[in-house]
């Protein structure tokens, strides 16, 4: 299990507040990903959500730069210091770091090979759960084009707001505050704790490369040789049953073995020649 959990303690908002709440500790252990945010002000306005909403960890991927304009800042208002302490990254295996379980959101259809993605609400209750003892992360794209298919397969669970129309969609930090409002909502009161010890995001990634790896040894070769769709698929079949690190190394074992024999072998068959 991982290092990286708060305790259940909680800090009151105050009462100058309509309706007074203390902030469930486990909000501590959620964290807000941005995947290269377009526009300053939305990443102020998100930040003014991260600390409204009891949250405090704000991950930008390749934003735009924003440091240094006006709109930022001022959209952040009241929430200065989260904008002053957000973790500015190149990539997003950098964001992941630590998280054991990932929640992408999207408002578009997807590939089929994809899970079909639950509401909001539905994902707050599973996103509190979680949170109690270990890190997760909520994952948001562009302003312009969403998270694409590749980056929606990492997720275990994809989510999505219910809308009357079609368009328009959800501004970024509407879309943030949407779902940090339902899982401070999910998370207030007595919420147990998920029983399953998830492996790191990172990690599976790395065990979903020895796979393919070992598959392309073999000689196996995917429709058009088109990898990385054969991966949305085999993401989909894993995370059926969720995998936790002694699962990885069970697995691995497996793997490692057989492609190493088919090294001797190839070592072999050289040294025969």
């Amino acid at each position: 299990m991982s290092t990286n959990t708060h305790s259940k303690s909680i800090q009151t908002t105050g009462s100058f507040r309509a309706i007074p709440v203390d902030v469930p500790g486990n909000l501590a252990n959620i964290r807000i990903v941005l995947f290269e945010p377009r526009e300053p002000g939305n990443i102020g306005s998100v930040a003014r959500v991260v600390k409204g909403m009891g949250l405090s960890q704000l991950y930008l991927v390749n934003p735009v730069p924003f440091r240094d304009v006006d709109a930022a800042w001022y959209m952040a208002h009241g929430a200065k210091d989260v904008l002053e302490n957000c973790h500015v990254v190149e990539t997003l295996p950098d964001a992941l770091i630590g998280i054991q379980y990932l929640v992408g959101t999207t408002h578009r259809r997807r590939d089929m090979r994809i899970p079909r993605p639950v509401t909001a609400r539905e994902a707050a209750h599973t996103i509190a759960s979680i949170s109690q003892d270990k890190p997760v992360a909520l994952l948001f794209g562009r302003e312009d084009f969403g998270l694409s298919t590749d980056q929606v397969s990492l997720c275990q669970l994809t989510a999505s707001v219910p809308m009357a129309t079609k368009n328009p969609s959800l501004n970024l930090a509407q879309a943030v505050q949407l779902f940090a409002y339902e899982v401070f909502v999910a998370s207030l009161g007595e919420v147990p704790s998920h029983p399953i010890d998830y492996a790191d995001v990172n990690a599976l990634e790395e065990f979903y490369g020895r796979v393919t790896r070992l598959l392309d040894k073999v000689g196996m070769s995917p429709y058009n040789s088109e990898w990385e769709t054969y991966l949305k698929s085999l993401r989909r079949v894993f995370s059926r049953a969720p995998l936790e690190e002694r699962d990885i190394a069970t697995l691995d074992m497996i793997f490692s073995t057989t492609y190493r024999y088919i090294e001797r072998l190839e070592k072999k068959i050289a040294d025969s020649a």
